[in-house]
């Protein structure tokens, strides 16, 4: 197929050359009356806004542009099927989960996967048994799982349907995951992939492949996070085989809108085009810079970067992810995320206590990767040697007991109590920081005193703590008769 080609952004062409009189929806009428956000945006996004009008497709039973496009990037991705999502990799999350396991059914999953994937488990009513990732200590972060972990969880628990899997992790880990995938298939286990900080991968040869080139069933991939999409699009990428295809598009119509939105499709179809099409000269000179960018940092004082190589001999880093420990210069990485905006103007990704993430995307370049450095330097010569090297708790993953299933504690009656006063008790809701979104605590785990201690941190020490309880010092804990 030709990776140039853009059916459905021919067709919105097509269709605003020909000057209709829409008496359908969207009610805005190809945006007849400005308002802010046309004076915002321009009226070209509301030309494109449309609703399935004739010449172009329906996203539930496609047979033209949108059909021709999603082959385009099935192919593109290195995958049998590919599947549009204009709710995000989240919605992809659970329409995977859902798709293979059932109420009851044990799914495998890393302690350090999305949020999106406890809520799979509430909706599903599957039954999760945590694995441990391993641990950067250096970093304080979760890197990706083992296959020696993998095999050990399996033979513990050889009636597991699935294995759902963080590739790369949020901070751009990547495990074996070819040899991790012909492992689980041997024992008829269906791999799931969250791949969505990985919509790059495999279109450049600085990278690593994707999951679904390796052999991974099914594979969700946040195209707006790296690829260049519009936010709130992403792809769900499948392998024939152990997971039918009737099965998972059932699922996608499921989950999905009935409305799904033309300018998030088109955008998704512009980025397959751009990263199939120039993806490997593109990525080629943003990892160089890269890499030059992490020797560059890493000669600052009071900083280190993330090797690519870093950590378990099983484990590599995609080159795109910027990881920069900070303690040394008497802040954590709170501090300097917050810094590093009000200072020099610059945006990171997120904050954790040791360190703070940079992600570079298909839309960066030289210039933008190189603003970090002058920014470091100046934040050492500000900080470095004038204060303490902060005390940050060790970094573990830790699996509480799980006492219920996530579906069966959301349920649940819950009374809301003092976070100090929780150990002991089931948690009745999920607690993180956002981002990154993997929860300190998931509904139906028993909370322990690392569990608040943890919590209690992150609320002393950053502004992006999340729970369902309203009052802070508070938390959502199932109520004793029902345990």
């Amino acid at each position: 197929m030709d990776q140039n080609a853009t059916p459905i952004i021919d067709a919105l062409r097509e269709f605003d050359s020909k000057k209709i009189t829409s008496y359908d929806v969207p009610g805005h009428k190809r945006g007849i009356r400005e308002d802010d956000f046309q004076k915002l945006v321009g009226k070209e996004v509301f030309l494109m806004d449309v609703n399935s009008p004739i010449g172009t497709d329906h996203f539930s039973h496609p047979k033209g542009v949108i059909k021709e496009s999603l082959e385009l990037a099935a192919e593109a991705y290195k995958a049998d099927n590919a599947f549009y999502l204009v709710n995000g990799s989240s919605s992809g999350v659970q329409i995977m989960i859902m798709t293979v396991c059932y109420d009851g059914e044990k799914i495998l999953i890393p302690r350090n996967a999305h949020k999106s994937v406890t809520n799979a488990l509430i909706l599903s009513g599957a039954v999760p048994v945590f694995m441990e990732p391993e641990i950067n200590q250096h970093f304080g972060i979760a890197s990706g799982m083992t296959l020696k972990t993998i095999q050990k969880h399996v033979e513990e628990n050889p009636d597991a349907k699935a294995l759902f899997l963080v590739y790369p992790t949020y901070y751009g880990a990547c495990a074996d995951l070819e040899q991790i995938i012909e492992y689980a298939h041997s024992k008829d286990i269906v791999v799931m992939v969250d791949q969505a900080h990985g919509a790059h991968f495999s279109f450049s040869s600085a990278l690593p492949k994707s999951a679904a080139e390796l052999g991974a069933d099914l594979v969700v991939a946040s195209t707006h996070k790296t690829g260049g999409s519009l936010t709130q699009s992403a792809m769900l990428l499948h392998n024939e085989g152990l997971v039918k295809y009737h099965s998972i598009k059932k699922r996608v119509l499921m989950f999905h809108t009935t409305s799904p939105s033309y300018l998030l499709m088109a955008s998704l179809e512009s980025s397959r085009k751009l990263l199939a099409t120039q993806g490997e000269e593109i990525f080629g000179e943003l990892v160089h810079e890269c890499r030059k960018l992490k020797k560059e940092i890493s000669k600052i004082p009071g900083l280190s970067v993330l090797d690519e190589h870093e950590g378990v001999t099983t484990m590599t880093y995609d080159p795109t992810k910027i990881v920069i420990n900070v303690t040394k210069l008497g802040l954590d990485g709170f501090d300097v995320y917050d810094i590093m905006f009000e200072k020099y103007g610059i945006q990171m990704e997120l904050a954790e206590p040791t360190i703070v993430l940079a992600v570079i995307g298909i839309g960066d370049t030289k210039e933008t990767i190189w603003k970090l450095a002058d920014a470091f330097k100046d934040l050492s010569e500000t900080y470095y040697g004038k204060y303490e090297m902060l005390d940050i708790p060790e970094e573990i993953v830790y699996v509480p007991p799980q006492i219920m299933s996530p579906r069966q504690a959301f349920y649940a009656d819950k009374i809301s109590i003092p976070i100090g006063e929780a150990v002991g008790h089931v948690a009745a809701e999920a607690v993180m920081i956002y981002p990154p979104g993997i929860p300190i605590c998931i509904p139906g785990e028993l909370i322990t005193a690392e569990t608040i201690d943890e919590i209690l941190y992150c609320q002393e020490n950053s502004n992006c703590v999340q729970k369902d309880s309203k009052e802070a010092d508070k938390i959502l804990v199932v109520d004793d008769g029902e345990e």
